[in-house]
């Protein structure tokens, strides 16, 4: 395939724009660079951090468990919910997977997980967190889940349990969580 010759460019001002600007600097000469005042580019605008979720007041829950399996509930819900919890008979509606995360990193993302799930009227939801396998049988995260749901979050909490064992059993936990 040949080449289509170019066409030539046009000038982006024409001949006689030239010559009246060139009149109009007549005379002039470029300013001294001692001369040149700097101006410093504008401040960047300021950054709005954003404000950490509305989580209740703590509320006490009644934990019970023997170390495997554990579960709570907030005053007002009855035991049978808790079983009903426990034994999988209440489906989750959403799922948080905190596999491999670090502590630092699981504690905001359970804390914004179940702001959201309260704020979107979800009943249930599961939260994945590992038995502590790859940790020298430490469950490091789900000490942390645990420790959060009885503390800081319980105030979002109507009850948690041990997941039955066809949604990972100690490894993930099942929480009612209050809208």
């Amino acid at each position: 395939m040949g080449r289509h010759p170019q066409k030539p460019r046009r000038p982006l001002v024409s001949a006689e724009e030239r010559e009246l600007f060139l009149e109009a600097v007549a005379g002039t000469h470029p300013i001294d660079e001692r001369e040149r005042v700097l101006v410093p580019p504008p401040a960047p605008p300021p950054r709005v951090l954003p404000r950490p979720p509305e989580v209740p007041a703590p509320v006490g829950l009644v934990v019970e468990g023997d170390g495997e399996a554990i579960s709570a509930r907030a005053p007002g819900v009855n035991r049978s919910q808790v079983s009903d919890l426990r034994g999988g008979r209440v489906r989750p509606e959403a799922t948080l997977d905190l596999h491999g995360e670090s502590a630092a990193a699981a504690r905001p993302a359970l804390r914004r997980f179940l702001v959201e799930a309260g704020a979107h009227r979800r009943r249930c939801v599961l939260v994945v967190h590992g038995r502590g396998l790859h940790s020298d049988g430490v469950a490091v995260l789900r000490d942390l889940v645990i420790g959060e749901l009885v503390g800081e979050l319980s105030g979002l909490v109507h009850a948690f349990a041990t997941a039955s064992p066809r949604d990972g059993g100690s490894g993930a936990t099942y929480i009612m969580v209050r809208s």
